[in-house]
């Protein structure tokens, strides 16, 4: 039980952290956090549904539909009917989203990259090694270990 307590109360600092972090991400692209986090997506992917947008952020479509409604009033995205399935629309960034989407990315990795600048040098590999274990265990994906058979 103490290992579980310890795992809440560090992973709780973590969140925190991360929050602040995309509120200062956000603020870098004048946009809400989870708009800033939707533009990095749609800027990785070049286009997306609604559906797909909502799963990867793990919100309600009709709070996707919302967020993309913000971001299409101020210039960010255009939607257009789905190239596959014209009952879908696939969202894609404008120029000026393509900018925010930059700054966005931007602020993020000096964000992060200070916080990486404040882990001692001889453990930044074990860190960055733990994070993306964690990353896929959030994800529901298998670890690696486990996933080759160890």
């Amino acid at each position: 039980m103490a290992d579980q307590d310890r795992f809440a109360r560090a992973l709780v600092a973590v969140a925190r952290g991360l929050g602040r972090i995309a509120r200062e991400r956000a603020r870098a692209g004048d946009v809400t956090p989870q708009q800033a986090e939707t533009l990095q997506l749609i800027a990785e992917r070049g286009s997306l549904s609604t559906s797909t947008l909502a799963d990867m952020l793990g919100i309600d479509p009709s709070t996707a539909s919302r967020n993309l409604s913000g971001l299409e009033r101020s210039g960010f995205i255009v939607r257009q009917k789905g190239s596959e399935d014209g009952r879908q629309t696939d969202v894609r960034l404008t120029p000026r989203g393509r900018r925010a989407a930059q700054g966005v990315t931007t602020g993020a990795s000096s964000a992060f990259g200070s916080v990486l600048d404040k882990v001692p040098r001889a453990e930044r590999a074990r860190v960055i090694d733990a994070l993306e274990v964690l990353a896929r265990a959030l994800d529901g994906s298998q670890p690696q270990a486990e996933s080759r058979g160890r």
